[in-house]
């Protein structure tokens, strides 16, 4: 059994949204209208920063331990395909990563971009470094999860002064934290690694059978603790921001948003099963953007060229409102035509599952020889 929340689908889709509408408002505000992109900035740095590698984590977690489509022969023989299967997906998205980051490369005369911590390269390796950890307590991977996140910013405290010097440790930065704005990888593991605690969490609670019981255990396990956790972090990060006891880039907004995450997250799980909001007809608006977020994360970039610094506020805000509407509704006329095969990482998905069975069968057939 594939288990499909529809609080996964609207918290990534949301993210996605979130996502567009930072990019087309530095992509499309004017230099004189530039100081109201401090709004959309304030949003997506302290909101949704590693939102995308926090359900990532979640989601992928899940898919481990259901199987996702994956017909059972046997526990064992699944475990160890899906394990193939995020590294074979891993690999894919790795290629895909690094296409993207040549892209940007070529565009912009800076061969340093080749290797940017972009979303796109941050979840590849995610995928490649969960696998040996699928196996492990959710208590060793939370744990893991803070050493990484006190890494990262160790790490970052003693090889910032090094940036762009032509040394080993200007190349230890290059590696971990370039740009340091955006998804560094030991901090974007770290989160990934908190949404599989999540998720496994989750997972122990829907496999409850009675509904009853399932509301109290979702309560007391999974809705309250991310509360009370997620509202200590946003607190304390708000507290310490506002005396700025700590200069690093990207603490506050790293910290923060894994609060924000842990309360948006529950939030939407409290209102689905809670079933607070019963509108007669299924409006999957949100769920488009999750479906197809690879997709538009790498479709949207040619936005750039379109009104490119050159609107008002007004005139900016009513560009990003039509843009989000119409990939909406687009997307929601394809979808019952095209289904799974617009979506990359669908087919990636897929793609990576017919890999993984070619080399089993190859491997059977060599060991029959």
């Amino acid at each position: 059994m594939m288990i499909r929340l529809k609080s996964i689908d609207n918290f990534r889709g949301i993210a996605v949204i979130a996502m567009i509408w930072l990019h087309l408002s530095e992509w499309s505000l004017s230099g004189d209208s530039s100081s109201f992109l401090k709004i959309p900035l304030f949003v997506t740095q302290y909101g949704f920063l590693v939102s995308y590698q926090f359900i990532s984590g979640v989601s992928r977690f899940l898919f481990y331990k259901t199987g996702g489509t994956i017909e059972k022969s046997s526990e064992t023989i699944n475990n160890r395909r899906i394990k193939r299967i995020f590294l074979v997906r891993g690999i894919f998205l790795l290629v895909v990563a690094l296409l993207y980051n040549s892209v940007v490369a070529i565009s912009t005369s800076r061969p340093s971009e080749i290797w940017s911590w972009f979303v796109l390269l941050a979840i590849a390796f995610s995928l490649l470094m969960i696998t040996p950890l699928l196996d492990t307590s959710k208590k060793t991977r939370g744990f893991l999860g803070v050493a990484f996140l006190f890494l990262n910013f160790t790490l970052l405290w003693l090889l910032q002064d090094y940036k762009g010097q032509p040394n080993l440790f200007g190349f230890l930065y290059h590696l971990l934290f370039y740009p340091v704005g955006l998804h560094p990888i030991l901090s974007s593991f770290a989160v990934f690694l908190i949404g599989t605690v999540v998720g496994d969490i989750i997972h122990e609670i829907y496999y409850k059978e009675v509904n009853k019981s399932r509301l109290s255990i979702l309560k007391k396990k999974l809705i309250m603790p991310s509360i009370l956790i997620g509202g200590i972090i946003v607190t304390f990060i708000a507290i310490v921001n506002s005396f700025l006891f700590i200069n690093l880039p990207s603490f506050y907004g790293i910290v923060s948003t894994i609060g924000v995450c842990l309360l948006l997250f529950s939030l939407f799980i409290f209102i689905e099963e809670y079933e607070i909001f019963k509108p007669k007809k299924n409006y999957k608006f949100i769920f488009y953007f999750s479906y197809y977020s690879l997709t538009i994360y790498l479709v949207h970039n040619l936005l750039y060229f379109l009104f490119h610094k050159s609107l008002n506020v007004l005139a900016s805000s009513i560009y990003i409102v039509l843009v989000i509407v119409s990939i909406g509704l687009i997307l929601k006329l394809l979808y019952p035509k095209v289904g799974a095969s617009l979506s990359i990482k669908k087919l990636i998905s897929k793609l990576s599952n017919r890999v993984v069975v070619k080399i089993e069968k190859t491997r059977v057939s060599n060991s029959l020889e």
